[in-house]
């Protein structure tokens, strides 16, 4: 009995320490997921209350009898004045009843006007909706004209775009006439040589030009290299105006 009894014991024992340690080791991982420390306690909820909260005992004051006797009967005459209307409006409705404008005809009547506000509300809504609908189709008709009115511009603007286009190709298809291609090459050349165009002169404000030196039919040896004051005098008569340059040219191709 005593091995039996010492036996059950030490696994009570056991079995208690296990929970134990169980219990610790959850209570340890579940603080230390809280992510947190814990909030400090205030009081502890097993202290009874304070004595000043305890044993402070509010009395009310004595009132005088004289006060206590006018609340009283203040009392009663307000009691009596409620029960005397009740029985008042207790005989108006059985008065109304016996009239046919008990709390029925009430009913039928705050039905009746009911209705009426309800129709006159929805004919209210009806006009509403109709002056919402006349106001949304006059602003639409605004906004149709507003869009026309822009397409139209655009359309403008895009037919002057269109038509100076076409001028422009119209211009570089009737200067492509006078283009460099593999047919017209030589010719081009030889008009080239026949009628070389030079761009060494000098030009004053009434926009006669003038050639130093004079411009020739071809190249003949090394061509003049322009200095730095080559131009550098008092322009005049003397050079030749541009009329005299181009009829000297005339004269060289005559010859």
């Amino acid at each position: 009995m005593l091995a039996n009894r010492l036996s059950l014991a030490s696994s009570t024992t056991r079995c208690v320490l296990l929970a134990t340690s169980q219990e610790a080791t959850t209570t340890t991982t579940q603080t230390r997921q809280m992510g947190r420390r814990q909030p400090k306690q205030g009081k502890p909820p097993i202290l009874p209350p304070s004595k000043k909260v305890l044993y402070h005992v509010v009395h009310a004051p004595w009132q005088k009898p004289e006060d206590v006797e006018e609340l009283l009967w203040r009392r009663h005459a307000y009691n009596n004045a409620v029960i005397s209307l009740r029985e008042v409006f207790r005989a108006e409705i059985a008065q109304n009843a016996s009239h046919g404008q008990g709390i029925e005809a009430m009913k039928e009547a705050e039905a009746v006007e009911l209705d009426e506000l309800i129709a006159s509300n929805e004919k209210r809504n009806e006009e509403k909706r109709a002056a919402r609908a006349a106001m949304e189709e006059e602003a639409a008709k605004e906004t149709k004209a507003v869009i026309l009115e822009e397409i139209r511009v655009e359309l403008e603007k895009r037919n002057v775009e269109k038509k100076a286009a076409e001028e422009e190709v119209r211009a570089a298809i009737s200067r492509s006439d006078g283009f460099v291609n593999r047919e017209n090459l030589e010719t081009k050349i030889l008009e080239a040589l026949e009628k070389p165009t030079i761009y060494d002169f000098a030009i004053d404000r009434a926009g006669n030009k003038y050639y130093v030196p004079e411009p020739v039919k071809y190249q003949e040896g090394t061509p003049t290299r322009q200095k730095g004051r080559l131009y550098d005098q008092t322009l005049g008569t003397q050079h030749g105006t541009m009329e005299e340059a181009h009829g000297r040219q005339q004269q060289q191709q005559s010859l």
